[in-house]
C-alpha cells in the first residue's frame, strides 16, 4: 500500500509539472515571436505580425517588448481604449501625437482602418490611419502596424 501512494503521488507531481511547463506556452500574453520589431526610433515604431489568429492586441505585443527591453511607450486607458501618449521617451505635444497605421483593412466585417484619414508608406507597403487604438487592433498575421510621430494639423 505504501508503494502505490508513494507511486501515486508521483505520478500527481509530474502531471503538474508538466501542466505547469504547458500553460506557460500556450495562450496568454502574445510573445515577441509572434510579432518582428523592424523600426524602432524617436519618430516611429513598425511591427509585422509574424503569427496571429486576432486573439492578440497590438498593445499586447507592444507590451511584450517593452517588458524585453526593445521599446517603450506609455498613455492610459480611455473609453476608446489604451491612448498612447509616448513612445521611447517622445511625449505628445500640442503640436505632435502619435498616430496609429496598420494594413490590416475589414476582417470578418469590421474595418480597422481607413484611407481616408491619412496614410503612411513603409517599405512599398501602404498602411492606413486606424479605426482603432491599439488595445483594439488584432493581430493578424503578415500585417503591419506603426505608431507615426504625427503633427497636427492646422
Amino acid at each position: 500500500m505504501k508503494h502505490f501512494r508513494t507511486l501515486f503521488a508521483a505520478a500527481a507531481a509530474a502531471v503538474l509539472l508538466c501542466g505547469a511547463l504547458f500553460a506557460g506556452c500556450a495562450g496568454g500574453a502574445a510573445g515577441t515571436s509572434d510579432a518582428e520589431l523592424l523600426v524602432s526610433d524617436g519618430t516611429r515604431v513598425v511591427v509585422r505580425a509574424n503569427a496571429g489568429d486576432g486573439t492578440q492586441s497590438l498593445y499586447s505585443v507592444l507590451e511584450a517588448m517593452q517588458k524585453e527591453n526593445k521599446l517603450t511607450f506609455a498613455g492610459s486607458e480611455s473609453e476608446y481604449g489604451y491612448y498612447i501618449t509616448s513612445v521611447n521617451g517622445v511625449e505628445a505635444t500640442d503640436d505632435h501625437y502619435w498616430a496609429v497605421y496598420t494594413t490590416l483593412g475589414t476582417l470578418d466585417g469590421t474595418s480597422y482602418s481607413d484611407a481616408q484619414w491619412g496614410t503612411w508608406e513603409y517599405e512599398g507597403n501602404t498602411l492606413a490611419s486606424a479605426s482603432y487604438g491599439v488595445s483594439g487592433l488584432p493581430m493578424i498575421e503578415g500585417e503591419y502596424y506603426a505608431l507615426v510621430w504625427t503633427a497636427i494639423a492646422a
